[in-house]
């Protein structure tokens, strides 16, 4: 398999983001407890790039082995496309699920329990995402949970294994830092939702009933508008209660470049010409939020 397959088949090339919200929890346990760098991130990092292409792979082979569209099947799914062999497919989804795993026992043996548990989470919802009988993928939570696992769970993972072992993961570490990081999770929830969105039809055929069918398009897309907006108040009001470093109200600024963008996919949602253009506005969002926070606990 060349890499160019292999960059696809594992989307690694939204594997940076993943970065930008490690960076976001290391910023915010520098502004909340005073430590920004441990080792520990460095191979929660390298385990997590691992996680993310064996469940890329693994969510590949489970589409195209699922799917009853013998459109996407064949010409829509990498491996159709590329008409890639699947034991080999298989094989190389068990190597980088492995590698995953030992580097994650290691960690949580560095670490503690909650990591291990936290762990076992991120592996049963990126694999249960298109496995099983009922995949999430296929339910009504299928842009929530994934939103809620990328937007909160990697920086909040992040926060805890820099300030390790000086602080305790408990229901306050957990609320703080779901208020902080709440707007990735409404930007990789809008990403889920816009994609889902503009594959209505496709999913209807292939069985996948994600909350998109049960809201229609027109309310999709309502609710994307209102969760963007919702974004913005949100960084207003967490600084104004001095919850979270001023700088991060420069995010305000890119409001003119993502509402044209927005504006095109608020008219028409496709996938080839609209949707990238909700990516490129979340994606903007996404890497803006915890560079500024980073700003933010520079100067603090």
């Amino acid at each position: 398999m060349s890499v160019k397959i292999l960059w696809e088949l594992g989307e690694i090339y939204t594997a940076p983001l993943n970065l930008f919200l490690i960076l976001l929890g290391m910023a915010y346990s520098s502004v909340t407890y005073g430590q920004f760098f441990s080792w520990r991130v460095l191979l929660f990092t390298f385990t997590l790039l691992l996680i993310h292409i064996a469940v890329n792979i693994f969510n590949n082979y489970m589409d195209y082995k699922n799917a009853r569209d013998q459109t996407y099947r064949l010409q829509t799914n990498i491996i159709g496309r590329e008409q890639l062999d699947l034991a080999t497919v298989r094989n190389y989804f068990l190597f980088f699920l492995g590698l995953s795993f030992l580097s994650g026992l290691f960690l949580a043996y560095q670490s503690d329990f909650y990591v291990l548990i936290l762990g076992g989470l991120g592996y049963y919802v990126g694999l249960g995402y298109s496995y099983g009988r009922k995949p999430i993928n296929s339910l009504p939570i299928a842009e929530t949970v994934p939103a809620i696992l990328s937007g909160f769970m990697i920086p909040m993972m992040s926060a805890y294994l820099v300030s390790f072992p000086s602080v305790t993961l408990n229901s306050d570490f957990l609320l703080n830092s779901f208020l902080a990081f709440f707007p990735m999770i409404l930007c990789m929830f809008n990403n889920l939702l816009a994609n889902n969105t503009c594959d209505l039809e496709e999913d209807i055929r292939n069985g996948r009933h994600t909350l998109v069918y049960y809201l229609g398009k027109k309310a999709s897309v309502l609710l994307l508008r209102s969760l963007t907006i919702l974004i913005f108040f949100w960084v207003i009001a967490t600084v104004l209660f001095q919850k979270e470093p001023w700088t991060l109200l420069i995010l305000l600024a890119l409001i003119p470049l993502i509402q044209p963008k927005l504006k095109q996919y608020f008219a028409i949602q496709n996938k080839q010409t609209t949707f990238p253009l909700v990516l490129k506005s979340m994606s903007l969002l996404m890497v803006g939020y915890p560079l500024l926070y980073f700003i933010g606990s520079l100067i603090y």
